[in-house]
């Protein structure tokens, strides 16, 4: 079995506010499962994931490495998530 992953939504926050090479990003994702029976490819129930990533852009190939990544449900909200990112990594804000 595989796992399939599609992005729904995905936002941009701090872009401004956030040092170069750094990227605040929200990212909604339907996941689901996929197998292959019978003379074709079938698709397991779906689910959603929202979650919030800190990106860092890593040498000159313009890839990104994740810095942290914080789930979004219930518990936390994306304005809670976003408040907690500017607590905890102040350093990847401009001065």
């Amino acid at each position: 079995m595989m796992v399939v992953e599609n992005l729904l939504d995905v936002k941009s926050y701090f872009a401004e506010e956030v040092k170069e090479n750094y990227v605040v990003q929200y990212e909604k994702m339907a996941k689901s499962g996929a197998f292959f029976k019978e003379g074709g490819w079938h698709e397991l129930e779906e689910e959603t994931a929202e979650c919030v990533k800190i990106l860092c852009q890593t040498g000159d190939a313009c890839s990104v490495t994740r810095v942290k990544e914080y789930p979004v449900n219930a518990e936390a909200t994306v304005d809670a998530v976003l408040a907690r990112i500017r607590e905890a990594h102040s350093d990847i804000f401009k001065g």
